[in-house]
This record gives structure tokens, C-alpha cells and sequence, in this order.
């Protein structure tokens, strides 16, 4: 007889996948946005300033959820998640980090130098990450297995 068991649809695996989903969604929308100017920013949906760079962090971050979702790693995927854009979130609300001034219209620069990101960036960033870090360490992942 052949035992097999399933792996659970847990919170933490469902977050995994729909951030995974989310993030590779806003980048597949990246790559196809027209830019704005000749900077080379897009405006998702008019709310979420991309560019190429910002565009690749968002598609690898969404394929790492979709990819931790059907690995058993979804709750070290939505802590290290939660960490990183909990950071990114409030790092973006510090005018030093933008540079060169003046890279975009009249905004402060670049993020760190790399990437253009506004306040929409910031909020989905915050949001997306306090949700993950709440998911990934206060939930408890059920360790019982039915046979599938």
C-alpha cells in the first residue's frame, strides 16, 4: 500500500501564491506599460511608478512566492517577504535615499540610486509587508496531514 499525503492549502501557502501572483502580474504590466517620458518610467494603473529595474525585482519576488507555495517554504517566503518590504517601505519615506535630484520631473531622484518609486510603491510595499510578516510568524501552520 502507497501512502501519500498532501500538502495543505495553510494561510501562509495561500499568501505565498497570491503575492507571487500579485508581484508577477505588476511586472508582466511593467514590461508592457508604455513610459511616460524618456526616463524611462511607467505608471502602472496611473498609481505605481516602474521602471526595468523595479519591473525585475517585482517579477523575481512573484516568482520566488509562486515558486515557495508549491515547495513547503511559503512561511520563510512571506517572513523574509514581510522583512524586505517593510523596509522598503519605510526606507522609501527618507528624502536622503533618493539621488540625483531632479531625475524625474520634479521628483527627488532615484531609490538608492536604482529605481524610481512613489507613494503608491510605498503603501503596497508597507501593506503588502506587515501582512506577511503577521501571516508568517503569528499564524501556526496546521501540522496534521489527511491521506490524499
Amino acid at each position: 500500500m502507497v501512502k501519500q499525503t498532501t500538502i495543505r492549502w495553510t494561510a501562509n501557502r495561500i499568501l505565498a501564491l497570491a503575492l507571487g501572483i500579485i508581484f508577477t502580474a505588476l511586472s508582466i504590466l511593467g514590461f508592457f506599460t508604455p513610459q511616460e517620458n524618456s526616463t524611462g518610467v511607467q505608471a502602472i494603473f496611473g498609481i505605481f511608478d516602474v521602471d526595468l529595474p523595479h519591473t525585475i525585482f517585482y517579477l523575481l519576488t512573484g516568482l520566488l512566492g509562486i515558486a515557495a507555495a508549491f515547495t513547503g517554504q511559503s512561511r520563510l517566503f512571506n517572513r523574509v517577504f514581510g522583512i524586505i518590504y517593510i523596509l522598503l517601505g519605510l526606507l522609501g519615506l527618507i528624502p536622503a535615499l533618493y539621488f540625483p535630484a531632479g531625475a524625474y520631473g520634479t521628483d527627488n531622484g532615484l531609490f538608492l540610486g536604482v529605481t524610481h518609486i512613489n507613494a503608491g510603491d510605498h503603501i503596497l510595499h508597507l501593506i503588502t509587508g506587515i501582512v506577511a510578516v503577521v501571516v508568517g510568524f503569528f499564524l501556526k501552520d496546521s501540522t496534521t496531514t489527511r491521506p490524499g
